[in-house]
């Protein structure tokens, strides 16, 4: 096959490539498998605990060294597929490839602050940034936003299985915010739809579109996100723009452009400054290949070669990425007057909070709740939210928001959730089960289980420790109500 790049036929599309890295290693990079990287989701697991479970595995780790939570993985025993254990499906750890954990890590978010992700689907990002601020006490509000309905179950879905209570997804396209949401967001991300090069590692048709028209129909759809992100960030803000493709139209010169048409107004980030304090990575060679390509651009500028970060795939092993910090200094649109609308979903009454609370705590011991968290309805479904989530003022219906928390079911009665159990079933005092491995196994297998014929009504389960899920006890045997999604997989 040949490629078309401005005029010229290429073997292939790296070859564009050969001023700025060794092509030779590059094509080796890529021909090679990408290795598997996993994120530790901190609202459900501790490092210590996967570090506990990957040693009982045979599982070998190391560090993702842009993410404290992140290791790669290596197993010899690959009879069971990694997404099928326990712990995955039950969103303790998620698969996620290095690479894409470092723009959270770049946008640092802090605890009480509102952020945006613009383009979040299908969640690795989202996720990422909620467990890292939301045991923080001040979980603050992620607005998730994608445009896409399929790629919208796929976020919400991700959101519901981490428990990433204070995210609201929100169906809009990018450029909506400039106007509609100026100087909103504390943060924003940008992780803008590229052609996606970057991935070829793991997706071998990901070169197969990579013409000129292609890579400069998605820079000037870029550039439009990127601004749009710009005027919706608040002033001393920050802004991480990435992609996972290769092209210098669709990284450098988007960021080299929006510099210079806001050259007043923002300025950049040096990253090393920009990541998290406890994290020592040596980002420098990184950043000496973005120069090399900026210094080939010829763009009309006037700016010195800037610390952008450029992961080729031979460089950390990964996939290849780009990302950028910007820091807004200055307005760079006036706030125009907008009209907010009513959420879809309403916190519940103080009268049914109250009548929650206390069949929780006479049934389970609990509330399953902290500080800072609400509980909204939608019909008969009841879910976990944090208040500055439920409260942010947006002028248009959130598309998701919450983590399934219980369904109503007759005056005082209510059956708690198995997403619930599964973020919050350690806090349960009573009504537990501890699953032998028989009865885990009956119950992931999708059957019915047998269990102490004294036990009436819907227990915790638990299964060395870890919270499963909730199932009706009833006459000696235990009902099945784990989620499909589970059974499923198991």
């Amino acid at each position: 096959m040949l490629f078309e790049y401005a005029g010229h036929n290429m073997v292939h599309p790296f070859d564009r490539y050969s001023a700025f890295t060794d092509l030779a290693v590059l094509m080796a990079a890529t021909d090679r498998p990408l290795r598997k990287s996993v994120r530790v989701n901190m609202l459900k697991c501790s490092v210590a605990d996967f570090h506990a479970w990957a040693k009982e595995r045979e599982w070998t780790l190391t560090p993702v060294p842009w993410c404290a939570e992140a290791f790669f993985i290596e197993r010899e025993n690959r009879e069971t597929a990694l997404g099928r254990d326990i712990r995955h499906l039950l969103g303790h750890f998620y698969m996620q490839e290095s690479a894409s954990m470092l723009p959270p890590a770049l946008l640092d978010p802090r605890p009480g602050e509102a952020i945006l992700d613009l383009c979040a689907a299908p969640g690795s990002k989202t996720t990422q940034m909620s467990a890292r601020i939301y045991n923080s006490g001040a979980p603050g509000v992620i607005i998730a936003n994608d445009v896409q309905e399929k790629r919208l179950w796929i976020l919400n879905d991700a959101v519901q299985r981490t428990g990433a209570a204070n995210v609201a997804i929100v169906r809009k396209v990018g450029q909506w915010y400039a106007k509609q949401m100026t100087e909103r967001f504390d943060r924003v991300l940008c992780d803008a739809p590229c052609t996606a090069q970057g991935t070829a590692r793991k997706d071998s048709d990901a070169l197969r579109y990579c013409s000129l028209e292609s890579i400069e129909k998605m820079a000037r759809l870029q550039v439009e996100l990127l601004e749009s992100a710009v005027h919706a960030c608040k002033v001393g803000g920050r802004i991480v723009y990435s992609t996972c493709t290769l092209t210098p139209e669709e990284n450098e010169s988007v960021v080299l452009h929006m510099l210079n048409k806001f050259s007043d107004q923002l300025e950049v980030v040096h990253p090393r400054d920009a990541l998290p304090a406890e994290l020592k990575w040596d980002m420098s060679t990184a950043i000496s290949d973005s120069n090399k390509v900026q210094k080939s651009l010829n763009l009309n500028h006037n700016l010195n070669p800037q610390p952008f970060v450029r992961l080729w795939p031979q460089t950390y092993d990964t996939e290849g990425f780009f990302c950028a910090v910007l820091k807004k200094t200055k307005p760079t649109r006036a706030p125009e007057r907008v009209d907010f609308v009513h959420r879809q979903v309403q916190e519940i009454s103080k009268f049914k909070r109250q009548e929650v609370e206390a069949f929780c705590r006479e049934v389970y011991g609990t509330t399953f709740m902290l500080p800072g968290e609400c509980l909204v309805e939608r019909g008969q479904h009841i879910l976990l939210a944090t208040e500055e989530a439920v409260h942010f003022s947006l002028p248009v219906p959130e598309y998701a928001l919450g983590i399934p928390f219980a369904k109503t079911l007759t005056e005082g009665r209510f059956r708690i959730a198995n997403d619930l159990i599964s973020l919050r079933g350690y806090m349960a005092k009573q009504c537990i089960i501890d699953l032998s491995d028989a009865q885990l196994s009956d119950l992931l297998a999708g059957h019915d289980s047998s269990c102490d014929p004294k036990l009436r009504g819907d227990m915790v389960l638990r299964h060395r420790g870890i919270s499963i899920g909730v199932s009706l006890a009833k006459e000696g045997k235990l009902m099945n109500r784990l989620p499909r999604w589970v059974v499923k997989h198991s």
